[in-house]
């Protein structure tokens, strides 16, 4: 029988091992973490299962539906109208239809209506156009100098840093046209969530991985990776070989060199020039919601982040008693000094910010305050990504990649993510000789 071992258990990786395991490939998951998820993982809080990052489904995520239902899991899935604001210079506007763009002061008359305008041309546009164009220079063509300073500015600052001068116009087209899927109206956006959060899809597809043999490892980074004759032969893992004729990587690429130093002047070359971004997330449990609204972007010098997601006025985790969640996520090299700022003074920061948002807040409304950290968070999507993007099937023969650099110019998501995962297990397949 032909065997599989796939590395990581998260969204690609269940999917890449279910799919290989249900075509009769002896298929092996090995896990660092405890748990399965990877950055979509979950966590006890309190006896509530909470994600570790705020996860949302937009229509148009196929993959993510294609997989509940091949689960049985689809009546999980729920769908509600989502709002958005802006927080700019001390003042809370709502941003989502028509009217609240024309109500929307930051702005001049006129270019309120020039944005709506270049909104609708931004999304008509196409991938090969936007490419290789630079974002800001694009932005400020379509929007005006006004609109980008007062919209784009603090998008692009807070989520790429030293980056935004270099990132493709089409990673903001991508963004634009996969919220605007969710569009029902012009007066209403849909969001989905999953009713148990996102371990729901993650956790039932490593129960369906089982049930069609496939054996998972939790608790156990892989400890090498074995090359014979030029190609994939094995993974060491807790002391054990398994023998494998594929691997799947879904892990960091940097890490996967390292098991096989023989890798950096193949793999790893194309992959070191995609720039990568950490990341931390402040996690708060409140006993009070700070705004109505799931996601509020902010535009004022006092606030030190670029947004911040109410997730409860999306999903109300009925579980929290009338507690709310937010997640205010902040995307940041793992050089820069903010990386490494203790929580202490992250969280000292973000409530006096707060207190902007909504004049009556104080730190006793916190009833738990998390701070997560990632140092592999966000490939950055440059001018170059179509000929940087390394391939899923490697130059090693046996070994297949998946990185969420993949998905560019679409930013990371969990149904692009399993979407690579699929992909994977079909190459690995075909190479077996064992696609139907």
């Amino acid at each position: 029988m032909k065997r599989a071992v796939v590395m990581g258990a998260g969204p690609a990786g269940l999917k890449a091992g279910y799919e290989l395991a249900r075509a009769g490939i002896d298929t092996t998951i090995i896990e660092a973490a405890p748990g399965v998820g990877g950055l979509a993982s979950s966590f006890h809080l309190d006896g509530v299962e909470i994600e570790r990052y705020y996860h949302f489904i937009c229509r148009g995520d196929d993959e993510l539906v294609e997989t509940l239902e091949d689960l049985g899991l689809q009546d999980r899935l729920r769908w509600r109208a989502s709002r958005m604001a802006y927080f700019v210079d001390g003042q809370l506007y709502p941003f989502l239809t028509p009217a609240d763009l024309l109500r929307f002061r930051p702005l001049s008359v006129a270019n309120r209506l020039r944005a709506g305008v270049a909104l609708k041309r931004a999304q008509r546009a196409a991938e090969e156009d936007l490419a290789s164009r630079r974002a800001i220079p694009w932005l400020r063509h379509l929007f005006g100098d006004e609109a980008y300073r007062v919209i784009w500015e603090p998008l692009m600052r807070f989520k790429f840093a030293h980056y935004a001068p270099d990132v493709s116009a089409a990673w903001i087209w991508a963004r634009m046209v996969r919220l605007s899927r969710s569009r029902v109206s012009p007066w209403r956006e849909d969001l989905g969530y999953l009713e148990g959060g996102s371990r729901v899809v993650l956790e039932g597809l490593a129960r369906a991985f089982q049930r069609e043999g496939g054996r998972l490892v939790l608790g156990q980074p892989a400890q090498g990776l074995e090359l014979s004759g030029g190609r994939v032969s094995g993974v060491h893992v807790a002391g054990e070989r398994l023998r494998a004729d594929a691997v799947v990587s879904t892990i960091t690429p940097s890490r996967l060199v390292a098991l096989a130093p023989t890798l950096a002047s193949s793999v790893g070359a194309g992959l070191k020039r995609v720039p990568v971004i950490g990341i931390f997330c402040v996690l708060l449990r409140l006993r009070r919601p700070i705004t109505p609204f799931f996601w509020v972007n902010t535009n004022d010098r006092r606030v030190p982040f670029a947004g911040m997601i109410e997730y409860t006025n999306l999903n109300p985790l009925p579980a929290l008693e009338g507690d709310r969640i937010l997640y205010i996520p902040q995307y940041v090299a793992v050089e820069d000094p903010r990386y490494g700022e203790s929580d202490a003074s992250i969280l000292a920061r973000y409530y006096d910010a707060l207190a902007l948002l909504h004049p009556a807040f104080e730190p006793a409304w916190v009833r738990q305050a998390i701070v997560f950290r990632d140092r592999y968070a966000q490939p950055i999507c440059l001018t170059d990504y179509r000929e940087t993007t390394p391939p899923i099937r490697t130059t090693v023969p046996g070994l297949f990649l998946t990185d969420s650099s993949q998905l560019h110019p679409h930013d990371r998501n969990i149904s692009g993510s399993l979407g690579l995962g699929r992909q994977a297990a079909r190459l690995a397949l075909d190479d077996l000789g064992a696609l139907a």
